[in-house]
């Protein structure tokens, strides 16, 4: 296959993107088994599917950095009639905005005035009539930044648009405005396929729904069709069955305090003052931006407060999942033995200091067969994983550490439902078994599953109390 072609001219008007049989491989990996699909004109598609289902392989191949092994793909416009948005955006914050429109663009002439000009008709288009195209990136809420990389994709001669888990790292009320916008583009005749884990995004705006899984088509079917039932139930087929995790008499009974915050002032957040007791899953949570990551980060010996005191017991073993697991978390040229591995290797060294490969091996490979990851390779490079294979890497690296204190910022980001079940399963026994659990976390659902107690920062960074299990649903609104 070569790459991207235009449609045929025998094509229905209103079909803009033909898939057709493609597959992909990677080593003895098929993560492409003959994909077929066509996305029309005024359709909001929800591309749905397990972690290694194949989503982000097809994104690639649609966005040119891999190419397909066979079959073919074609749209309308050819390949400058489809454009992607990442999750980075690829925005410069430093910029402003009509300079990030049209960077990169070859140009022989700047003009200033005129690139205002029609930033800000681009931005009107997306319904973005409120933002100043001489305002910095930076100064833009996280939602309002996805839609000027929305935007910026629509003015460069794009149809259709794939937004590939935009909306995972943003508060679900921007998430929700962000989903909106790109539900009227669709109704002004664009294209939108969008890559998202969080099914409440998708239901009652997506026009249909394709779920992958083992690189082939599971579901296609319009919205009116399905059920959120039904794609629960296709997306956790021939996955491993987790039971809900559930909160035991133990939990509360084992007290011990491992580690406490006396006033710390971390980010914007601050004083905090808490306990983090052993047997049981202390949890965080807040607005974006209020800090509750940094005061983690603090509590897992990676941040120093800028005021306040941290107590833990000398050689306190800490393992920490960051936020951030593209930037913080895996190293994205290395194997997957290499992540699982990385930080943990005094483990494996002898008297003499030399490392015993062999047994390093045997527990790594233990260790992602214990959090199915897949491919179940040691050799693979992290990259080639999905993200919600890459977030069970870091769950391996940190569990491997067999942590007295396990420090989890935003644990099921990007991961899909049978995954999230998954991971809040080991939770649970590593706390069961007697360690600290330390959740950030600004999804509810996390709060919900996993947490013993709760502590809620303000937008400020200010803990405004704590909630028991019971009075969980508050945070609904909260979090709202």
């Amino acid at each position: 296959m070569s790459g991207i072609l235009p449609l045929d001219a025998t094509a229905a008007d209103d079909v803009m993107i033909e898939v057709d049989a493609v597959r992909k491989r990677f080593g003895a990996t098929q993560a492409l088994a003959g994909v077929s699909c066509t996305f029309g004109r005024h359709e909001f598609v929800a591309l749905l599917g397990p972690n290694g289902a194949g989503k982000s392989t097809l994104i690639k191949v649609l966005d040119g950095v891999h190419t397909a092994d066979a079959g073919a793909i074609r749209v309308r416009g050819g390949r400058g009639g489809l454009g992607v948005v990442h999750q980075d955006l690829g925005l410069v914050e430093e910029l402003t905005v009509a300079e990030n429109m049209f960077l990169g663009q070859p140009r022989a002439l700047v003009n200033p005035r005129r690139d205002a000009r029609r930033a800000a008709a681009a931005l009107e288009a997306v319904g973005l009539t409120t933002i100043d195209p001489h305002a910095l990136v930076g100064s833009l809420g996280l939602g309002q930044r996805a839609m000027v990389a929305v935007a910026r994709t629509f003015d460069r001669g794009a149809e259709t648009v794939v937004i590939d888990e935009v909306t995972a790292g943003l508060h679900p009320h921007e998430a929700r405005w962000v989903v909106e916008r790109l539900r009227v583009a669709a109704e002004l005749g664009a294209t939108v396929l969008m890559v998202t884990h969080k099914l409440d995004e998708a239901l009652g705006v997506a026009t249909r729904y394709v779920v992958l899984s083992d690189g082939r088509v599971a579901l296609d079917a319009p919205a009116a069709e399905v059920t959120k039932a039904r794609l629960v139930d296709v997306m956790s087929r021939d996955r491993r069955a987790v039971a809900a995790p559930e909160r035991s008499a133990q939990d509360v009974e084992r007290d011990d305090v491992v580690c406490s915050l006396e006033g710390v002032h971390a980010g914007p957040a601050g004083p905090v003052s808490m306990a983090v007791p052993a047997g049981r899953v202390t949890a965080l949570t807040g607005p974006l931006g209020s800090g509750l990551h940094e005061v983690a980060y603090v509590a897992a010996g990676l941040l120093e407060a800028t005021a306040g005191r941290v107590l833990a017991a000398r050689g306190l073993r800490r393992a920490c999942v960051p936020a951030h697991r593209e930037s913080e978390g895996v190293f994205p040229e290395a194997s997957v033995e290499f992540n699982v591995a990385a930080g943990g290797w005094r483990r494996w060294r002898g008297p003499l200091g030399l490392l015993d490969v062999r047994a390093m091996r045997r527990d790594c490979d233990a260790a992602v067969a214990a959090l199915s990851v897949v491919p179940h390779r040691l050799d693979v490079g992290v990259s080639d994983l999905s993200g919600g294979n890459q977030q069970k890497t870091l769950f391996a690296r940190a569990l491997m550490r067999d942590p007295q204190l396990l420090v989890l910022c935003e644990p099921t980001r990007g991961v899909d439902v049978a995954t999230r079940r998954e991971i809040y399963a080991q939770v649970r026994e590593v706390a069961e078994r007697g360690a600290a659990v330390l959740v950030a976390s600004t999804d509810y659902e996390d709060i919900a599953a996993l947490a013993d107690t709760v502590g809620v920062l303000d937008a400020r960074g200010r803990l405004t109390g704590w909630l028991p299990p019971d009075r969980f649903s508050e945070l609904t609104v909260e979090l709202a």
